[in-house]
């Protein structure tokens, strides 16, 4: 009976820990600060470059409705934390997400990495989150193809 209670009181104890690391290492999109203040009164801008080529980079300026469907997608993505400082990725594609809000609040600065990884400035420790929408970088593509570019750095 006593070996029961061990087993038992063993399995709590696990489970437990194995909570806290998944509640330590999946981040919803509504973990992301300011996420939620995304309005249509926000001047967002998304630069998309090859890596190695800022310089050649194209700007987004979104619309309203562009907005608010980068607000879903951030909202209904969830990201993995990664523990290493520094992080290795096969996508070349490099997305700037810039949120200026219209309150005075800091922007809100997304460096994203293809389908990989997105690094939020000033959150997370400055670490990376992998990405577990594996449609997040085609929904980035179809969000910012609805607008003409502004053609290069502005």
């Amino acid at each position: 009976m006593r070996r029961t209670i061990l087993g038992w009181g063993g399995l709590a104890v696990a489970a437990l820990c194995a909570l806290l690391l998944y509640s330590f290492s999946h981040v919803s999109g509504r973990e992301i600060g300011s996420v939620m203040d995304i309005s249509d009164a926000c001047v967002v801008t998304v630069s998309r470059y090859e890596l190695g080529e800022w310089e050649k980079r194209t700007d987004y300026i979104l619309n309203a409705d562009q907005i608010q469907q980068l607000k879903t997608l951030l909202l209904e993505s969830s990201f993995t934390r990664e523990l290493a400082s520094v992080v290795r990725f096969r996508d070349r594609s490099q997305y700037d997400i810039r949120v200026e809000f219209s309150n005075g609040n800091d922007p809100l600065l997304i460096h994203c990495i293809g389908n990989e990884y997105i690094q939020v400035t000033n959150q997370f420790d400055g670490k990376h989150l992998t990405i577990n929408n594996k449609g997040w970088k085609a929904a980035l593509d179809g969000i910012i193809a609805q607008s003409a570019a502004s053609g290069g750095p502005t």
